[in-house]
């Protein structure tokens, strides 16, 4: 299964158990893209050990690739939040469930997330770190929605600009599922067909994810 997602390039049709989608990068292009931005790190990180904190669930797949082209010392960690009330989008109107278990006081984080949205969360994810006192704090993203492009909290790291579609593959999920895809592409519930017309047949996918 992961096989065949692997050739589909884009423009081509997922094909999913439970609905479809367009590619919108495929694996080779995405590993191209991280090996630059692991380069790019790499170069503003020497002669440190930064920390890569993954914002999860999201995060932990693309904080791993990143971190095999990251050529200096690192270490990782792990930050999960959630809002109290989903309808209440303030910055402090968040939960914390799954705190750091490093010390950052002094040192060079890195927020690893898998898509960046216009959400508030990520500015209370800033606060929260900054509390804690770390030399720097800066943030990397693989993608990157359309409306979230001027947001308060900057990327210093962007994988790929997308418009507003909701996507699945390398860490990004539908209803937990399709995380595990080494592509991302859009994601229409049945019935939604793929956001625009395939250039080639696509593949069919097993549920699993």
């Amino acid at each position: 299964m992961i096989e065949a997602v692997r050739n589909l390039k884009t423009g081509d049709l997922l094909r999913l158990p439970d609905g479809a989608g367009e590619v919108l990068f495929g694996a080779e292009e995405i590993a191209a893209r991280v090996a630059e931005l692991g380069s790019q790190i790499t170069a503003d990180y020497q002669g440190k050990v930064p920390v890569l904190v993954a914002i999860l669930r999201g995060g932990f797949i693309f904080q791993c690739d990143l971190a095999r082209k990251i050529s200096v010392p690192q270490e990782f960690d792990f930050l999960a939040v959630s809002r109290f009330n989903p309808q209440e989008r303030g910055r402090t109107a968040v939960k914390v469930l799954h705190d750091l278990r490093s010390d950052i006081r002094g040192r060079d984080v890195l927020v690893v997330e898998g898509i960046r949205t216009d959400s508030t969360k990520i500015e209370y994810v800033q606060t929260f770190l900054q509390l804690r006192e770390p030399s720097s704090l800066r943030f990397a993203a693989l993608v990157c929605h359309e409306r979230a492009r001027n947001h308060s909290v900057p990327l210093q790291y962007k994988g790929f600009d997308i418009g507003n579609e909701f996507v699945v593959g390398c860490g990004l999920d539908h209803q937990e599922r399709y995380r595990n895809l080494p592509i991302i592409a859009t994601f229409n519930p049945t019935g939604g067909g793929a956001a625009a017309a395939p250039r080639s047949a696509g593949a069919d996918v097993a549920a699993g994810g």
